[in-house]
């Protein structure tokens, strides 16, 4: 039965750990948005004249909570499993 439990914990850490991480990497996206919209005096800067960043930057967030949660799930059932 402790083993059971154990594992759950470390499933419980891996999830927290790249749960983590993901916050990490969308407050650092956010920094470089607000950074450059600072730099740029407050005007949105487009990509290629059509596509503004801070659309670019938020996809970029959504991509990185879909692959850390998607990992990190996989991670916490394999370690479930063993």
């Amino acid at each position: 039965m402790w083993h059971v439990l154990k594992r759950a914990l470390q499933a419980a850490v891996v999830l927290i750990a790249h749960a983590l991480i993901a916050c990490v990497l969308i407050v650092c996206t956010w920094a470089v948005d607000h950074l450059v919209l600072t730099l740029n005096h407050g005007q949105e800067m487009m990509v290629y004249g059509r596509l503004p960043l801070s659309y670019l930057l938020q996809t970029i967030d959504m991509a990185m909570i879909g692959v850390f949660g998607f990992y990190g799930v996989l991670e916490a059932i394999k370690i479930m499993r063993e």
